[in-house]
């Protein structure tokens, strides 16, 4: 009787070459990232590699969406600061540690290949829309405004933090975490959207 093959050694080897792959842009970077030294790494020929991943940047794209699919994922408390707070310090956690300074880098390269560019740029829109659902949560409490800027607030959350880690070359330490979450707190209105008339009214117009 043959035995139905169920895929295990297959996905084995794939989070294999996953791991090593993202070893291998964090020691030698977009530009020196090598399939040959990954498939050795992981104990693989190169060509079970490209049967996988036809090419370089597909390989880094599979790399970058593995890992920061794990990443950032928010809690719901039941108090927005404390959620904040809890969002923040991931975000602090992951541009101090060695693979977000890599990702963070990448994101910023000029010579990125197209299709890693727009995956770069996909992958922040994904995870700006998964740090709002915490502010979901506090809405269905009453803790936040209904309709807000989306784009502003995730300005307002990330922003400060990577100024101040990579530019300023600070730490983030959990008295700015505060800090940040009590500005957003205490301006919560200023995040929210206003409808504006485009119909002025009589005695708005300017008489020429």
């Amino acid at each position: 009787m043959i035995k139905k093959r169920t895929g295990g050694r297959s996905a084995r080897v794939r989070q294999d070459v996953l791991k090593h792959a993202l070893f291998e842009l964090i020691e030698q970077g977009y530009m020196g990232f090598n399939i040959s030294q990954i498939a050795a790494r992981a104990n693989v020929h190169e060509t079970t590699i490209y049967r996988r991943w036809p090419t370089r940047e597909a390989l880094i794209m599979d790399t970058i969406s593995e890992f920061a699919h794990n990443q950032l994922v928010p809690v719901n408390t039941g108090n927005l600061g404390q959620d904040l707070r809890h969002m923040l310090a991931s975000i602090a956690n992951f541009l101090q540690g060695q693979i977000g300074k890599t990702l963070i880098m990448l994101a910023f390269n000029p010579q990125l290949a197209p299709e890693l560019q727009h995956m770069t740029w996909q992958l922040w829109q994904e995870r700006m829309q998964i740090g709002q659902k915490i502010f979901g949560y506090a809405i269905a409490r009453g803790e936040w405004p209904q309709d807000y800027d989306q784009n502003l607030v995730f300005n307002e959350i990330i922003g400060p933090l990577l100024s101040h880690y990579f530019l300023l070359k600070q730490p983030i330490s959990d008295e700015l975490i505060n800090q940040r979450v009590d500005f957003i707190l205490d301006n919560r209105h200023a995040f929210q959207l206003r409808c504006i008339n485009s119909v002025p009214k009589p005695e708005q117009i300017s008489q020429f």
